[in-house]
């Protein structure tokens, strides 16, 4: 007679948010799944074990916005598997590639993640022609499924379109129910608390994911405080309608683009520039690097890395502006705020934590919510429910997000006196121990219109049910 299980995770703090699970336990592991959660397993019923005594295990983590793909040629975004493995993440969803390059990605860098992926939409970059007609809409979603990815992003906050296209595309993602994110800003109003306000009229009865809200309640209209309360007045009155993430992290990401003339490009930029008092423009840059106010992302031993001073700007000058940056600009109250918002009945206004990572070196969504436990703004049981169990339910995904029966062996283990993930596994293997990332290639996560491009990419895949995602559930 076999072995009852392949693996054994033994004597840890299971924390689990869908069965409300806080007590020490053992996981026993078959196939990739979740066979057994008990407290009387036997080690000897198991091909291998492993003692996890002292350390909290929890589902693997969701992150649902990072990025690990994208339309730049002078960075390398597929070094951000690496670097979520690292942290401790297990799925991603990631924001702003494209289908190709994030497929291409896992084949050279995965780590053994699972993946899920939005069309960045850009006019007259990503898509035929800078004409944002109905067809061409229409057409630039259908094929943004069929090659694989679940949906689409805008990023109105880089790439501000009118209130009509924007409220146009939107729908053509309902009506063809893709999953449909937005970094919030158009022609009329910008990535702040403005752009939030006009969600509403943008949404009619459609459904959206709202990207990182705590990247518009950074003080730049009124007090970082009022721009959370009416940022959450408005996702309150949205309910059912919205899912929505944060990120903890005080460095933003953005462009350092400029064109011919100087100008900077990204509205971000030019934004996070004029709020310290820097003109909007190369030479605006250049004084920011040396005040040490903004930093270059550069890829040291396949990671990025920040560097700002004269350092940096070396490095941008070299890189004729066309890299990512980062300005200090994130408020941490408003994150924290954001992140314990709730309805009336208890339940939390903004879904879930993420990191707006990656590529971008600010994966600490499993570090803040550590700190939020040790602070007392979060229990443990909530915080997975923000980092593991609300991330399932935004995607679809029934099998993930919890540590039950049946569920896909998808684990993260923290060490609670530090905060940081200790280990990673994915359908029950070890992805990352210590901060050694071990996993390779990865698992791409589609719909049913994808299919024939997923498997053509020759790897694994899962199919996701849009029906079951919580943006589309009652639709």
């Amino acid at each position: 007679m076999g072995l009852q299980y392949d693996l054994i995770l033994n004597g840890g703090r299971v924390i689990d948010a869908h069965s409300n699970i806080d007590e020490n336990l053992s996981i026993g592991i078959k196939s990739g799944r979740i066979e057994r959660v008990s407290s009387d397993l036997n080690v000897c019923d198991a091909s291998e074990s492993i003692d996890l005594s002292g350390q909290w295990v929890i589902p693997g983590h969701i992150d649902t916005h990072a990025h690990v793909s994208g339309i730049s040629t002078v960075v390398d975004y597929a070094i951000g598997h690496k670097m979520l493995a690292k942290s401790g993440t297990t799925t991603v969803l990631d924001m702003a590639g494209t289908p190709s390059s994030l497929i291409d990605g896992i084949h050279r860098k995965g780590a053994g993640l699972n993946v899920a992926g939005l069309h960045v939409l850009i006019p007259g970059v990503t898509t035929h022609g800078s004409e944002m007609s109905s067809g061409v809409i229409n057409t630039f979603v259908s094929d943004s499924l069929r090659a694989g990815c679940i949906g689409i992003k805008i990023l109105g906050g880089h790439y501000p379109m009118t209130p009509a296209i924007t409220r146009n595309i939107i729908k053509s993602a309902n009506e063809q129910m893709a999953y449909i994110a937005y970094h919030v800003g158009t022609k009329e109003t910008g990535s702040n608390v403005f752009g939030v306000r006009e969600i509403p009229d943008l949404l009619g009865t459609g459904r959206l994911h709202v990207c990182h809200v705590n990247s518009y309640c950074r003080g730049s209209i009124y007090s970082s405080e009022k721009e959370c309360q009416l940022s959450i007045e408005v996702l309150k009155n949205l309910g059912p309608q919205v899912v929505s993430e944060v990120y903890h992290a005080v460095a933003n990401g953005t462009s350092g683009a400029c064109d011919r003339n100087g100008e900077v490009v990204s509205n971000v930029t030019r934004n996070s520039l004029i709020a310290r008092g820097y003109e909007p423009t190369i030479n605006g840059m250049e004084s920011a690097f040396i005040d040490r106010y903004v930093s270059v992302l550069v890829a040291k031993e396949d990671e990025m890395v920040h560097i700002t001073g004269p350092d940096g700007l070396l490095e941008y000058r070299n890189l004729s502006t066309v890299c990512g940056v980062s300005f200090p600009v994130n408020v941490k109250s408003s994150s924290e705020t954001l992140t314990s918002a709730r309805f009336a009945n208890e339940e939390f206004v903004v879904d879930a934590i993420s990191t707006d990572g990656g590529v971008h070196p600010r994966n600490v969504a499993i570090e803040s919510a550590m700190s939020m436990v040790r602070s007392g703004k979060l229990t443990p049981i909530e915080m997975v429910k923000k980092l593991c169990w609300n991330p399932s339910l935004m995607l679809g995904l029934e099998n993930k997000g919890h540590i039950s029966k049946g569920a896909d062996a998808d684990i993260t283990v923290v060490d609670p006196s530090t905060g940081i993930a200790s280990m990673a596994f994915v359908m029950g293997q070890m992805i990352m121990k210590d901060g050694e990332v071990i996993g390779k290639s990865g698992r791409l996560l589609t719909t049913l219109a994808g299919e024939t491009s997923a498997y053509n990419s020759g790897l694994e895949y899962q199919i996701i049910n849009m029906k079951k995602t919580r943006l589309y559930e009652n639709f």
